[in-house]
């Protein structure tokens, strides 16, 4: 009886959750249908670099945009909380960019590990990308420009020194730059740990 109430109680939750995020992105896509359409059509662009700044500029029209113009207020009526707001959009945009880098495997004619390396590889950029720009913006400041300077600053890091460790001009943060990415798993780590911090900061921010 007990296991039952659980599964009741369980199916709801996530037919809840699972209702909600369709309210949210029907609702960002009736009102951002232009910007989030051009974004998503840079991302089918095959170059890593093309992506990066698709990434940039589909994050800085989203939540971050919502928050900036304080839109977002709104939002928590509906009612949203600030932690179904912040994985609703980043699940969203991974959706989105999930899809878009599948178009690599067409164009490049990959096997299916390649082509889901490229979609893994777009996927930490963008980690890291609505991580700056969520942090930032919840902290007051515009995280659209910092999402460029921090990404700039980190391609301009990442690609000093070599990623191999038995040469003298190794650089240890090419393996966790985010552009660079010379090793995906320590990349991916220090993306999601940005992405992380921006999640806490986000939801324990007072108002």
């Amino acid at each position: 009886m007990k296991r039952f109430e659980f599964s009741r109680i369980l199916n709801f939750n996530i037919e809840e959750s699972l209702t909600k995020m369709d309210i949210y992105i029907g609702k960002e896509l009736k009102e951002k249908t232009g910007q989030i359409l051009f974004f998503t059509l840079i991302l089918f662009i095959p170059s890593f670099t093309i992506r990066v700044i698709g990434i940039i500029l589909l994050c800085s029209a989203m939540l971050v945009n919502d928050i900036k113009n304080k839109n977002v207020e709104l939002l928590y009526f509906l009612p949203f909380s600030k932690r179904e707001l912040f994985l609703y959009n980043l699940m969203f945009l991974v959706l989105i960019i999930s899809i878009t880098s599948a178009a690599d495997k067409i164009y490049y004619n990959l096997t299916i590990l390649e082509g889901l390396l490229v979609i893994l590889k777009t996927i930490i950029a963008l980690l890291a990308i609505y991580g700056i720009s969520m942090l930032f913006t919840t902290l007051g400041h515009d995280g659209f420009i910092w999402s460029i300077v921090i990404t700039i600053a980190d391609a301009l890091l990442g690609d000093l020194g070599s990623t191999n460790l038995n040469v003298a001009d190794f650089n240890p943060y090419s393996l966790i730059s985010f552009t660079k990415q010379g090793s995906m798993i320590l990349a991916f780590l220090y993306a999601a740990l940005i992405c992380f911090l921006a999640y806490i900061a986000y939801v324990k921010k007072e108002g």
